[in-house]
């Protein structure tokens, strides 16, 4: 699966989002993630990177609570 980062003016994502609801109502598959998902998400990943490391394992939710304080 590829990914696709856009920055555009509000009018033009709009314009998009409408495309995008119109494949995706034909069943296609499509995920959107904004930039606080996206940036949430790449913490997660890099701690858990980091505790892995470090030879600690905790629970998904455990770290997306700490991530979200």
């Amino acid at each position: 699966m590829e990914s696709l980062h856009l920055r555009a003016d509000q009018r033009t994502i709009e314009k998009i989002m409408g495309v995008i609801n119109q494949i995706s109502s034909e069943g296609e598959v499509i995920e959107i993630v904004d930039n606080l998902t996206f940036d949430l998400e790449q913490k997660m990943i890099l701690k858990s990177l980091e505790q892995e490391k470090e030879n600690g394992l905790y629970e998904h939710d455990e770290v997306w609570t700490e991530l979200l304080k």
